[in-house]
C-alpha cells in the first residue's frame, strides 16, 4: 500500500515549525537563582574598604576632661665649702702654767716689806700676812701678763654653705570622672585631658 507524500507546501511549514522550536530553546538561558546572586551581594557589602577597628581613633570615654594642675615643689639642697685664710689670735702657751715664778716673787716681796712694819710679834704677824698677799698678788699679775702675751698666725677656715633650690616634681591633677572630679598625682602634666584608668604616683 502506498502512502500518500505530503505536498511541498506541507513540507515548507513543518520544517518553519521545527526551525522556530529549535531558536526558542537556544535563546531562553535559565535565570540565576537567589542562592547564586547571593554571593555577590555578600561580596559588595564585604568591609575591605572599612578602615581596621585597632586603627580607629580612640574613643572620648577612654579619657577623662581635666578641671586642674597644680604643680608640687620640693626644696633641693646644694651644700658646698667654702674655704679663706684669715689671721687668726690665740693666747700662747705660757711656759709656767702653775705661776710659780709670780707666786715666789710676790712672797718674798710682800715678806720684805711686812718685815719693816711694827716690831717684836707685830713685826713677825705683819711678815707672814706680807707674804701671803705677796704670794697672790704676784700669782695675779702673772697671770695677766700670761693672758697679754698672744701669737698670730693665718689659718685657712672652711665653712659649708648650702644653696638650696626648689624643683617641680609632680602635678595635682584634677579631672572629672562620672561626674565626679577626682585628684591624681603625676610626674607629668598631662595637658587639657588624662588616659583612663589613671595610675598615680606612690604618694
Amino acid at each position: 500500500m502506498k502512502l500518500p507524500l505530503p505536498s511541498p507546501a506541507h513540507l515548507g511549514l513543518g520544517l518553519l515549525v521545527v526551525a522556530l522550536a529549535s531558536g526558542c530553546t537556544q535563546s531562553q538561558a535559565p535565570a540565576p537563582s537567589a542562592a547564586e546572586q547571593q554571593p555577590a551581594a555578600a561580596d559588595a557589602a564585604s568591609p575591605t574598604a572599612a578602615p581596621d577597628a585597632a586603627e580607629r581613633a580612640p574613643a572620648a570615654a577612654d579619657y577623662a576632661r581635666v578641671v586642674s594642675v597644680t604643680p608640687v615643689k620640693r626644696r633641693v639642697d646644694h651644700p658646698r665649702q667654702v674655704c679663706e685664710d684669715r689671721v687668726v689670735t690665740r693666747q700662747a702657751r705660757p711656759k709656767d702654767e702653775n705661776k710659780v715664778t709670780g707666786t715666789v716673787v710676790g712672797a718674798l716681796i710682800g715678806g720684805v716689806a711686812g718685815n719693816q712694819v711694827g716690831d717684836g710679834r707685830g713685826r713677825d704677824l705683819a711678815t707672814v700676812a706680807g707674804v701671803v698677799g705677796g704670794a697672790v698678788a704676784g700669782r695675779k699679775i702673772q697671770e695677766n701678763q700670761q693672758r697679754k702675751n698672744t701669737v698670730t698666725h693665718v689659718e685657712n677656715v672652711c665653712r659649708t654653705v648650702n644653696d638650696a633650690t626648689e624643683e617641680v616634681y609632680a602635678y595635682d591633677v584634677g579631672y572629672e570622672y562620672a561626674g565626679t572630679v577626682l585628684t591624681a598625682r603625676l610626674d607629668h602634666d598631662p595637658g587639657d585631658r588624662v588616659k583612663l584608668p589613671v595610675r598615680g604616683m606612690v604618694q
